[in-house]
């Protein structure tokens, strides 16, 4: 998951392809009422064949709240479940902004709309985007495949129903909101799909490969994006202190809209 945004400077629009519509009342009541737990995933994005990270995240989950927090530029996006909201802080200019859950999934809805009402094959595939999926249980590797894009994942057992639930549902989320952080992003349904998928496997992806294919139905030569992601399963003293550091930010940053928080972070 990653919970990097993927599009310069937050990289939203690649994040809804790569971190159907699924509601949080679709969740089975079991997973819902899954006890959280305390852990951290170090994710890294890589564009093409380029060996230096293109984006780095840490994504801290602690009693609950999850704590996103991309490297460059600094900015941290909270997920408050319980308050049914996000709070984005932006660390250099120490201002804040929020998004209410509903929000975020009346956008999602809109994108879906726009992209099954696109001319364009492959921004129509979005809108409801099916994947032909295949599993090597002895290598743990995934295949997800459709002609606009295909997804080879190695995974790594959770060995949590909790880790397994908190995560899936925390990209489904960041996966919604990173499309209103910048303009002209695709619809995320696909990566809610791999998402999906993962779950149902009670497992994390450790990479993740992404290829895309145009309209004209040339592929390719290498994988557009790779991603790692590191799964620490207990929060170090260090992580707890950037937690309750950010809470107070959450706190004393200036509050401002969410149209000129989005304005002042465009390139």
């Amino acid at each position: 998951m990653s919970t990097s945004r993927f599009n310069s400077p937050r990289f939203p629009a690649l994040v809804a392809i790569l971190c159907s519509m699924l509601l949080l009342a679709t969740v089975p009541a079991a997973a819902q009422s899954a006890a959280s737990v305390d852990f951290r995933v170090e994710s890294e994005v890589f564009f093409g064949s380029g060996k230096k990270a293109d984006s780095r995240t840490t994504t801290i989950f602690r009693d609950g709240t999850v704590y996103d927090y991309l490297e460059e530029p600094p900015e941290v996006i909270v997920f408050d479940k319980q308050g049914g909201r996000f709070v984005l802080l932006d660390t250099a200019r120490r201002v804040r902004t929020e998004l209410t859950t509903e929000e975020v999934l009346a956008f999602t809805q809109r994108l879906q709309q726009e992209a099954a009402a696109h001319p364009r094959p492959s921004i129509k595939f979005l809108a409801a985007p099916r994947f032909d999926e295949q599993f090597d249980k002895a290598s743990g590797e995934l295949t997800l495949s459709s002609p606009w894009m295909t997804y080879r994942l190695l995974l790594v057992d959770a060995r949590s129903p909790a880790i397994s639930q908190q995560y899936r549902e925390s990209c489904d989320w960041y996966a919604r909101v990173n499309t209103l952080l910048k303009r002209g992003s695709k619809p995320p349904l696909a990566r809610l799909a791999v998402n999906a998928a993962l779950a149902k496997r009670e497992a994390i992806a450790r990479e993740v490969y992404l290829t895309l294919t145009s309209d004209e139905g040339l592929p390719p030569k290498r994988p557009t994006i790779r991603s790692t992601h590191r799964l620490i399963r207990r929060l170090s003293e260090a992580d707890r202190d950037r937690v309750a550091q950010t809470r107070q930010f959450m706190e004393i940053f200036k509050p401002v809209s969410f149209e000129e928080y989005r304005r002042a972070g465009q390139p």
